[in-house]
């Protein structure tokens, strides 16, 4: 072999040694960007529009702990903007898990009650205080004609609609996907069966659920349902106002802690003292214990119903007003004992 050759042969073996150095060098640079801890605490963040990378990284300064590994990591997994959403970043976690979540949108999701509110306005504000999307957005479309229309109901039986429970949203939910969620879960409860109970008490699906209302509102002790139902159920087959205390003070803005002759005579389409038959939509959101209730309630003779002394939350039932009058008297004696107002 001559010198040219062993020289030419030297340099190729240097030259691949030094390439593979740099290939090395690059691909542990590059595992280092994307794999080594680079989130210093364990947050929650939420991001309401979609923005640029260097924005997030303004706005959530003390989470990255080196900034320029981040941007490198993300030129490198070709993400340039950040999704909206609620994203629960943990410590330690790499370029790669947090970009990873961060640009397919891989929200956190939520659990949030709805069965602590009675109308649609207090819906609306606690969906606004938690979501994205503010109590206005949800209230406005929550009244719009066009999901009215759809739905075939009238804003005051809306809530119908929408069983009270906990559940998991995402953060980003829109109020359309929200009522949809809610639809879906009405409709399982309301099943072939279940129809036809409320057929054979001659209500609708809607006038079950108001009646469920009342008994929710009247109700302290979810044993006493069907009783309840089954003596409103009574008064309506005889055509006898309800006369349920609730329906008279629905709209107060605070609780009311003893009913008054001027909360009684209150001339709203809800109150039930003043117009026959059941109001025009329920009082509240009821869990379906109480719609249960109402399919299936107790067979009895009460047409009356008066809060037992001792602040028990039962209730003392009656066949007649004699009985009544005389429960009445009694409750009536605690309550001044009490000096409850």
């Amino acid at each position: 072999m001559s010198v040219n050759s062993t020289k030419h042969s030297s340099r190729l073996r240097w030259a691949i040694m030094i390439g593979t150095c740099i290939i090395c060098i690059m691909g542990g640079m590059g595992y280092w960007i994307l794999y080594s801890s680079n989130t210093t605490q364990s947050a929650t963040i939420l991001i309401r529009e979609e923005m640029s990378i260097t924005q997030w990284l303004n706005e959530n300064a003390g989470i990255v702990s080196s900034r320029s590994s981040f941007k490198a990591a993300a030129l490198m997994k070709r993400m340039r903007n950040i999704k909206p959403g609620r994203y629960s970043v943990t410590a330690g976690m790499s370029n790669r898990n947090l970009i990873d979540m961060l640009r397919s949108g891989r929200q956190s999701p939520i659990q949030l009650r709805i069965d602590d509110v009675s109308a649609l306005e207090e819906l609306a504000g606690k969906l606004g205080k938690n979501l994205r999307h503010d109590s206005l957005s949800f209230i406005t479309y929550f009244l719009s004609d066009s999901l009215l229309n759809a739905m075939g109901c009238k804003a005051e039986e809306l809530p119908c609609f929408i069983p009270p429970n906990t559940y998991e949203f995402y953060w980003t939910i829109a109020p359309k996907d929200f009522i949809q969620k809610m639809k879906e879960e009405h409709g399982k409860f309301w099943t072939e069966e279940r129809k036809k109970q409320a057929v054979q008490l001659g209500l609708t699906t809607k006038e079950v659920c108001v009646l469920a209302s009342i008994v929710k509102a009247e109700c302290a002790k979810t044993e006493e349902a069907p009783i309840i139902a089954g003596l409103y159920l009574n008064r309506l087959r005889i055509n006898m106002r309800l006369q349920s205390d609730p329906t008279a003070v629905f709209g107060e803005k605070q609780h009311v802690q003893r009913v008054s002759a001027s909360h009684l005579t209150r001339d709203t389409p809800y109150n039930t003292y003043l117009h026959e038959g059941l109001p025009p939509g329920p009082i509240n959101f009821p869990e379906n214990v109480y719609l249960k209730a109402v399919l299936s309630p107790q067979t009895n003779d009460y047409l009356f119903m008066c809060a037992e002394p001792g602040g028990t939350g039962r209730h003392l039932f009656a066949k007649n007003l004699g009985e009544h009058e005389k429960n009445r008297s009694a409750y009536i004696q605690w309550l001044n004992a009490t000096g409850v107002k």
